[in-house]
C-alpha cells in the first residue's frame, strides 16, 4: 500500500471520528475506533464500532473520489477516477466478516448488529447501493435507528469487553495484522 493510499485511508477514518465525536450523544452512543479482533483465521480490523441500546454499528470507512460501481454480492468493486479504473475489495463483504466476527466474539445475535459502509470524498455511486452504504451521512443513518435492541446493562457489558480488547491490543498486533493482509491480498 502506497503512502498516498495510507494518507487517504487515514483521512477518511479521521472524518468518521470527527462526525461521531461532534454529532453523536456520548451518553447514548459509545464509540470505539480501530478495533483489532482475533478470529479463527487470523485477525480482522474494524474501523469503527458504535455501541448503543439501538444496536451495535460496525462501520467500514472508505475515502474515494470519482465513480463507484459495485453490487452487494460482487467480490470487488470498481472506482473510476480520471478514466483510470481501480479495483477494491467489496466493503460490504469486508464488513460482513467484521460483523460476524464481532457477533461471535460477543456471543450476540447478528440481528443486534448494523453493518454500515460510509464513503467520504467526492465519489458518486453509479450502481444502486443498499441503504447501509452511504456517502457522508453516517450520523443521520445512526440516528434513524430507533428500535431498542439492547438493554442498558448489555450496552455497559459490551463496552467493557470492547475496551478490554482495545487495552490489550499493541502496536505490534496492528503491524502483524497489516503484514497478514499484505500477504493475503498480494496481487
Amino acid at each position: 500500500m502506497g503512502l498516498q493510499a495510507l494518507v487517504k485511508g487515514w483521512t477518511g477514518e479521521l472524518r468518521t471520528k470527527l462526525a461521531e465525536g461532534l454529532f453523536l450523544d456520548h451518553k447514548i452512543y459509545h464509540v470505539f475506533n480501530n478495533l483489532l479482533l482475533k478470529t479463527g483465521f487470523g485477525t480482522t480490523q474494524i474501523d469503527h464500532v458504535v455501541v448503543s441500546k439501538y444496536g451495535i454499528f460496525v462501520i467500514e470507512t472508505k475515502n474515494k473520489d470519482g465513480y463507484i460501481y459495485g453490487k452487494p454480492y460482487d467480490v470487488n468493486w470498481t472506482q473510476v477516477f480520471y478514466k483510470k479504473k481501480f479495483i477494491f475489495q467489496n466493503p460490504l463483504r469486508q464488513n460482513y466478516l467484521h460483523t460476524r466476527s464481532l457477533a461471535e466474539f460477543l456471543n450476540l445475535d447478528e440481528r443486534n448488529i448494523h453493518s454500515v459502509v460510509v464513503f467520504w470524498g467526492t465519489c458518486k455511486f453509479r450502481t444502486t447501493m443498499p441503504p447501509n452504504v452511504l456517502i457522508n451521512n453516517l450520523t443521520g443513518y445512526i440516528h434513524n435507528k430507533k428500535q431498542v435492541l439492547l438493554s442498558n446493562e448489555a450496552v455497559i457489558q459490551i463496552c467493557e469487553i470492547i475496551q478490554k480488547i482495545k487495552d490489550n491490543t499493541s502496536f505490534l498486533d496492528g503491524w502483524r495484522h497489516s503484514r497478514e493482509l499484505s500477504k493475503r491480498f498480494e496481487r
